[in-house]
């Protein structure tokens, strides 16, 4: 962008002024400092400028601070495996009913009374006169109900389709402690009528968890503010169920989410994984059945494969003839014969014989593998 701010040389205004150049026809030039009333108007300009960008241009000039766009595409451009269906949009559903509890809750607490004395009168003229009121009640009313069996049979597929495991285990954790957080919302948040109903149903969940081993006890008290069932308990109810509770929902669901985005989504169990690029095939070996090697195994010369001097096994040793058997005696007195034919001269002498069986006896030693 060309700077507001004018750049002038010594040349120039010696142009201006018809000053005569120097006898080597050349100027030096230098830069001369703009007056303040110059900066004065470059500043101007330059505000102007960028008031006119900034108001052409308001997602980019927040996506450069927030860097929201590159949050999107994680979130919203990330891989889904193969086979995914609409069981995958349980999780999904849930964020929304619980973002839906929200709004709706939100409008309810401006005409709510947590007091024991009103809080009966304000929810009736919430439903009877306030515009819209009955509407935005039954929403809350219903999507409460909603919510639980939406996180219900969000944890069952991923039960199912083995999402909890590796490495997904905190994932699933956290999974559980929002199904926890949701049922306790459900209970404080049944209490605010304040009638008949939701007070001796509440009593008796009270009781139910004061029963639990340990610390059933302390947390009945904690819930009741108190030994007793009081208009106090109508308040710590309240304060659970619009600040403590929505708060660490509001907060585990973002961890949620940035470890779905991180470690992705399980592809079905009948979706069979494809095998990874650069893999060999591996062959299956039956147990106690001998496989051929096709190797050559170096094994050493003291037989227990550790020691100096090691040798290519053999794949199966030679036999020599003096350890073959004759099979009968019609054999042995045939050999001689056919070697006299073969010579064809007289007897050998014994001399003669007995060099040549030293002979193949070295011959056979040398062959032999030890």
């Amino acid at each position: 962008m060309k700077s507001p701010f004018p750049s002038r040389t010594k040349k120039a205004d010696q142009a201006e002024n018809g000053a005569v150049p120097e006898e080597n026809g050349a100027v030096a030039e230098e830069e001369v400092k703009p007056s303040r009333k110059e900066k004065m108007a470059g500043h101007k300009d330059l505000a102007v400028h960028h008031s006119l960008e900034g108001g052409k241009d308001v997602a980019g000039w927040v996506d450069s601070r927030t860097n929201a766009t590159g949050i999107f595409t994680a979130m919203m451009s990330r891989h889904v495996p193969k086979g995914t269906n609409w069981f995958y949009t349980l999780g999904s559903a849930t964020m929304f009913i619980f973002a839906m509890q929200a709004i709706t809750g939100v409008f309810l607490s401006m005409y709510y009374t947590p007091s024991a004395t009103q809080a009966y009168a304000s929810i009736t003229h919430l439903t009877n006169d306030v515009f819209l009121g009955e509407f935005v009640r039954g929403l809350h009313k219903w999507g409460a109900s909603l919510m639980i069996i939406l996180i219900f049979l969000h944890m069952a597929r991923t039960f199912f389709f083995g999402a909890y495991k590796y490495p997904r285990e905190l994932n699933w954790v956290i999974g559980v402690v929002l199904l926890i957080l949701t049922m306790v919302m459900g209970l404080t948040g049944y209490l605010l009528p304040f009638d008949q109903r939701s007070f001796w149903a509440t009593i008796v969940a009270n009781n139910i968890t004061a029963s639990g081993p340990v610390v059933g006890p302390y947390l009945a008290d904690f819930l009741r503010a108190g030994p007793d069932f009081s208009a106090t308990t109508l308040s710590r109810f309240y304060a659970l169920h619009m600040l403590v509770v929505p708060g660490l929902i509001g907060a585990l669901i973002g961890a949620h989410l940035f470890l779905v985005v991180k470690l992705g989504t399980t592809a079905p169990p009948w979706v069979r994984a494809g095998r990874p690029k650069g893999a060999q095939r591996s062959e299956a070996v039956v147990a106690g059945v001998a496989v051929p090697d096709s190797e050559e195994v170096p094994v050493s010369s003291n037989g227990y494969g550790g020691g100096n001097g090691s040798v290519e096994a053999a794949a199966e040793p030679e036999v020599s003839e003096a350890d073959t058997v004759p099979e009968s005696p019609e054999d042995t007195q045939t050999e001689p014969a056919a070697e006299e034919a073969t010579t064809g001269s007289g007897p050998v002498d014994s001399s003669e014989s007995e060099a040549e069986d030293v002979d193949t006896d070295s011959a056979e030693d040398e062959e032999t593998p030890s």
